[in-house]
């Protein structure tokens, strides 16, 4: 007689930082890794209920888990599962066309008095081959914690090696008209930390915001001596960067309202140079009762290089 083993997740330790793409053991938020079914996965993870970074908002922001922290913790779980199951080896780079975020609002959004312990029910829907090699996965997650839905998560990537990276970007700052990469601008002037939610003013990645004409402008701020957003060296602003700085635009757009983040749908068509001015432009596209859509580009060089949609709560809810 053969007995299957029910496979759940676990909340003892961490993973190897490797497999999530981290330096600091602190900010590695995957538990656990299992398969259940070719392509199919159980993962476990944790979320803190204070963080330095993606904690720090003010008001009624702070009494309920981010958004963008539970999809830190489903980008961690895709690497990792790339890693541990697939073979990928750990020196890839990564290329991330689409990553999208949202679900109900329901209990498991609340900050309580133990660390949030999620389990993520992964599916790989589509796999990407180049010839006999596999180059890229169509990943979803379906999170919950404590048996109540939290949020799906989706996205879609591929991967290259060293050398390989290295031609890639070559060639993309050769078409701008740049040289080798050597260091970040210098970091500019930040927006008010009040006006984008935040508390520490570290955690602000714009600068001042300017609207008119129904959209809302500010320039990205980089800090690359952030020790969470770039937990290790990066030769481009990475997306979780760019998707905080749309929020922190559209924070700004919606004033004098600070609304809770609910959905996020993004497209990421090229690299965002650390060395280059970029700008976030943001719209505010439906202003419903329940909820609404502000439009976000991140724009360098004359071409948009990113576009994301954040959904944000309105009325009764955006004062939970």
């Amino acid at each position: 007689m053969t007995h299957t083993r029910a496979v759940t997740a676990t909340h003892v330790r961490t993973v190897a930082r490797a497999l999530a793409h981290r330096q600091a053991v602190a900010e590695v938020f995957v538990t656990s890794l299992d398969a259940v079914a070719p392509d199919t996965f159980v993962v476990g993870a944790q979320l803190p209920r204070m963080h330095a970074h993606y904690g720090d908002h003010t008001g009624v922001l702070s009494l309920r888990h981010d958004l963008v922290l539970v999809m830190e913790a489903a980008r961690q779980a895709s690497l990792a599962v790339t890693h541990e199951f697939y073979g990928v080896p750990t020196d890839r780079a990564f290329l991330v066309r689409t990553f999208n975020g949202t679900g109900p609002d329901t209990t498991a959004w609340d900050i309580g008095t133990t660390p949030a312990d999620l389990v993520m029910q992964v599916r790989a829907l589509r796999t990407h081959y180049r010839g006999d090699d596999l180059q890229g996965l169509d990943l979803v997650l379906d999170i919950s914690c404590a048996g109540v839905p939290l949020t799906t998560v989706d996205g879609s990537f591929s991967w290259v090696s060293p050398s390989q990276w290295a031609g890639i970007r070559t060639g993309f700052r050769k078409q701008l008209g740049l040289g080798a990469f050597h260091s970040a601008a210098p970091v500019g002037e930040r927006a008010p930390a009040a006006l984008v939610g935040r508390e520490n003013s570290r955690n602000v990645v714009i600068g001042p915001p300017a609207s008119s004409g129904g959209s809302t402008r500010a320039a990205l701020v980089a800090d690359t001596s952030h020790p969470i957003l770039f937990d290790h060296e990066l030769d481009h602003i990475p997306g979780n960067l760019l998707i905080e700085a749309c929020r922190q635009t559209a924070l700004a757009a919606l004033q004098p309202e600070l609304r809770r983040l609910i959905s996020v749908t993004s497209t990421f068509d090229c690299f965002v140079e650390l060395d280059q001015p970029a700008e976030c432009v943001a719209e505010i596209a439906d202003p419903g009762v329940d909820s609404t859509v502000v439009r976000c580009e991140i724009r360098q060089q004359g071409a948009v290089a990113a576009r994301i949609d954040l959904e944000f709560a309105g009325g009764a809810e955006a004062d939970r």
